[in-house]
Formats: C-alpha cells, sequence, structure tokens
C-alpha cells in the first residue's frame, strides 16, 4: 500500500488583477509520481494543473478568495489539502 503524497506547501500568489491571478506552489516529491494538482477556491474546486501554477479568471473586484491545493498521485492517491493561503482581488 502507497502512502499518500504530501501536501502541497509554499502557495504564493502574484499578478493579481482585479479579475484574476496566479498561483503557485512547490511540487509535490512522490515516488509514484505526480499526475496533477487540484486547485481549491474557497473550498470549491475550479479546475487542476499539471504544473505547479494555476491561473485564475473570472473573479470579483476588491474580494478576498482562499487558495488551497491538493497534489495527486500517478496512482490516484490524493494528498490532504494544503494551508490556505488567502488573496484580495484589485479594486475595478
Amino acid at each position: 500500500m502507497s502512502l499518500l503524497p504530501n501536501a502541497p506547501s509554499g502557495l504564493v500568489t502574484s499578478n493579481v488583477t482585479a479579475t484574476g491571478l496566479t498561483l503557485t506552489w512547490d511540487a509535490v516529491s512522490y515516488d509514484e509520481g505526480i499526475s496533477n494538482y487540484e486547485i481549491y477556491r474557497d473550498g470549491v474546486s475550479v479546475g487542476t494543473s499539471a504544473t505547479t501554477s494555476y491561473s485564475d479568471s473570472g473573479l470579483t473586484a476588491s474580494t478576498t478568495y482562499s487558495y488551497q491545493v491538493k497534489a495527486i498521485g500517478a496512482n490516484g492517491k490524493e494528498s490532504a489539502l494544503s494551508t490556505a493561503v488567502s488573496v484580495t482581488t484589485s479594486a475595478a
């Protein structure tokens, strides 16, 4: 039985505008390999990424959002969610 992947760490937001942002994090090392990462905004899955970055769009100006990321192993096993990072979008 394989252990679960570690939760991603080092979440950082950049390129924050009124309607979008870029989220990056540290790669997770896992013996079975990582197939992708699942991104959560305010507790709801909003997409996946095969890399350690994700661009989110369609956001509302001057609104605070909370992001977390989960690593998904090539064997289908999922990590716990990362520590949340909060970001407030720019004013319109």
